[in-house]
């Protein structure tokens, strides 16, 4: 086998959901299908792993297949994710957010009528996280396949840990005020209320997967293409904004999705520099 990094967590995280579903199949509807599901993943990786180096286009799906996968799981832990937990918490980060900011903060960015300029301008941001992350991707894969090795394998890590975490804290956002606030809106809104008819699950708020893995991606797309190094941060900031003011998410949400990017860059990095010098010590 020819498992790169990616490979292996893929396979672990996979591993995990084949074990959790066993045990608590009893509480999990349909639990064989899950099974066959993260089985399947697993063979389809090692498959791939194997004929890797067969064809060029064998080789490209090898390297690209998580970006498809991540929706695939995502959605998954909306099926497990009241086994352990059964019920959501949601309305315990409403009061969290309250009792830190005095009130809800989508009422005080957005007020209680709203401005459809700034509604549609923030639902375009918050839809730009589905264009970045497979935009730095391709940007990456053109300038240096390990390169973008290293990306997918920080993103996968980053999107498993939050999935893990979806499984065993299930946080409801407040999607359901957009209902009353959001009742209508130009073509980002639709777009967005579009994904989340068809792709979302409920209990995936804490903390935004949105905010973690954007604040990764700015960080390699800053590092890597200076000269967007400006774009990707306002995206950054303007997206962390728009899923408090769009009613995705709570803020306390936000705070804990930039922490959680914060440490996964700070470990990635740490990790890199102590591999580059233990390479430099074999070396001499």
């Amino acid at each position: 086998m020819n498992l790169n990094a990616t490979d292996r967590i893929t396979i672990l995280y996979n591993c995990i959901l084949l074990i959790f579903t066993f045990i608590f199949r009893v509480k999990i509807a349909a639990y064989h299908y899950h099974l066959a599901f993260n089985l399947a993943v697993i063979l389809i990786v090692i498959f791939l792993s194997f004929r890797r180096r067969s064809s060029l286009w064998v080789c490209t799906l090898s390297l690209w297949y998580p970006l498809v996968l991540y929706s695939l799981l995502y959605y998954q832990t909306g099926f497990i994710n009241t086994v352990v937990v059964p019920q959501f918490l949601g309305h315990y980060f409403m009061k969290l957010d309250v009792w830190i900011f005095g009130e809800f903060p989508a009422f005080f960015l957005r007020g209680k009528h709203g401005n459809a300029f700034f509604d549609e301008f923030f639902h375009f941001f918050y839809f730009s996280y589905y264009l970045a992350i497979p935009h730095t991707g391709v940007l990456l894969f053109r300038k240096d396949v390990k390169l973008f090795e290293s990306y997918v394998f920080q993103l996968s890590s980053l999107f498993y840990l939050c999935f893990v975490i979806f499984i065993f804290l299930p946080v409801e956002g407040p999607i359901a005020l957009r209902n009353e606030y959001f009742p209508q809106g130009g073509l980002f809104q639709t777009v967005v209320d579009f994904i989340y008819t068809g792709a979302e699950k409920p209990g995936a708020a804490f903390p935004s997967s949105h905010v973690a893995a954007m604040f990764l991606v700015a960080w390699w797309g800053s590092t890597h293409f200076r000269r967007m190094k400006t774009i990707y941060w306002v995206t950054c900031l303007f997206m962390s904004i728009a899923t408090v003011y769009c009613m995705f998410h709570y803020a306390v949400d936000v705070i804990g999705g930039l922490l959680l990017g914060v440490v996964a860059v700070l470990m990635f990095n740490w990790a890199d520099i102590r591999r580059y010098y233990d390479e430099t010590l074999h070396k001499r």
